[in-house]
């Protein structure tokens, strides 16, 4: 059923940047729409919430506000950093600005400093807390975007190739005035209460493909999938990647962007998982391999089939973890191939009720905001303002 948004944001997006916002990441949605969702779910008092694609940490922020605990997961190591310095506590921002006092006693002085020792002088500090180190180092993330602005290509999520930032030449004052800096700048982004009265807020690495968790364990999820628009959001994020490659561990980079939801990078799924999928996306996808275009019935058909076997995998996840009557909220976007319409919700809403959740209702929104907007030679259909839609579901017995 689709539902006018009375009562709702008159729009899943903000209006215009907000003043405190620290990092502004493409698949986001505000922080008010993400309270009036939780809103809606009717969760328990303190219940506990997941978010399969943690993303910028906006659901993880909301449940901060509510007094929900939540648990949140990221595939990516950027997001997961700037979800875990979007809701610490005020003592670990203390614990990081001392080891932002470490690192500059360690550099003191050294010839020549660069983004490389740096990251060797951040490392050698032990990490006692996992939320300083993380505020730290995503303290850092809008650094990484200044050293590498001249690497920008015409397409905003894209950098030239072969770019580092190993031998990027720092002042050490400056280095160390604009960190601590930043660091201010994501204590006013951050939104959690330093008296949480019991919630916990974790956010972790982690697949949603593979596992979310305990059985039986969440009373809600509020969550939005990488939608269907070839947008790579790996490489979106590469001047935080290239950064935390120097202060921190990180996976390799084309294994990452290849297990990606919604990855343009594709790679065959197994016919059988094809197979199972639903009748109307099967129906969909022969629908994509008919089209006359090139590579309709080869790299299309790929990405699309990969898409949908792997967001089936992540929806079976999800209705493992919910709890027998929790509620959950998707929020999908509509897209294109060609004239084809791609009705995700749609689509979310057959997945979900082939594995048991109850779809509960559809409140859409109309967004201008798409990467084939930016794309001057895409299909008609495609820049055509899209329908975002927050898809209510909830778990019945069966699952």
């Amino acid at each position: 059923m689709i539902t006018p948004h009375e009562g709702s944001p008159t729009s899943k997006l903000p209006p215009r940047r907000s003043k405190n916002e620290f990092y502004r990441y493409y698949a986001g949605y505000p922080l008010d729409f993400a309270e009036w969702a939780l809103g809606k779910l009717g969760l328990p008092a303190g219940g506990l919430v997941v978010d399969p694609w943690n993303g910028s940490g906006t659901t993880a922020a909301a449940c901060a506000r509510l007094g929900f605990s939540f648990q949140g997961y990221d595939i990516n190591p950027v997001m997961v950093h700037l979800g875990r310095a979007r809701v610490a506590s005020s003592v670990d921002f203390e614990e990081a600005r001392e080891m932002i006092d470490c690192v500059a006693e360690i550099i003191a002085g050294v010839p020549s400093l660069t983004v490389a020792a740096a990251g060797q002088a951040f490392r050698e500090i032990p990490v006692t807390n996992e939320a300083a180190h993380s505020i730290a180092i995503a303290a850092l993330f809008p650094l990484a975007r200044n050293l590498l602005g001249e690497e920008k290509t015409k397409n905003p999520s894209w950098f030239r190739a072969g770019i580092s930032l190993r031998d990027a030449p720092l002042d050490e004052m400056v280095f160390l005035d604009r960190w601590r800096s930043l660091l201010s700048d994501v204590a006013q982004w951050r939104s959690t209460r330093d008296d949480p009265d019991g919630s916990v807020i974790s956010v972790e690495r982690g697949d949603s493909r593979k596992s979310l968790g305990r059985k039986d364990a969440f009373d809600g999820l509020l969550s939005s999938p990488p939608y269907l628009t070839r947008l790579d959001y790996v490489h979106a994020t590469l001047p935080e990647f290239l950064l935390l490659a120097e202060f921190d561990s990180v996976p390799d980079m084309q294994r990452l962007r290849r297990s990606m939801l919604g990855s343009p990078l594709t790679s065959g799924r197994p016919k059988e998982n094809v197979e199972r999928l639903p009748e109307d996306i099967k129906r969909l996808l022969q629908a994509i391999q008919n089209h006359t275009s090139k590579a309709s019935a080869s790299y299309y058909l790929r990405f699309f089939s990969t898409y949908f076997v792997d967001l089936q995998a992540s929806m079976r996840n999800i209705a493992k973890v919910l709890k027998v009557g929790g509620r959950g909220c998707l929020v999908v976007q509509s897209s294109h191939y060609k004239e084809i319409e791609i009705d995700l919700a749609k689509a979310v809403i057959s997945l979900a009720t082939d594995l048991g959740l109850r779809h509960i209702e559809t409140v859409e929104f109309i967004s201008k905001r798409s990467m084939s907007l930016v794309n001057t030679r895409a299909h008609e259909e495609a820049r055509k303002p899209k329908a975002e839609s927050a898809v209510f579901l909830q778990r019945n017995a069966r699952c």
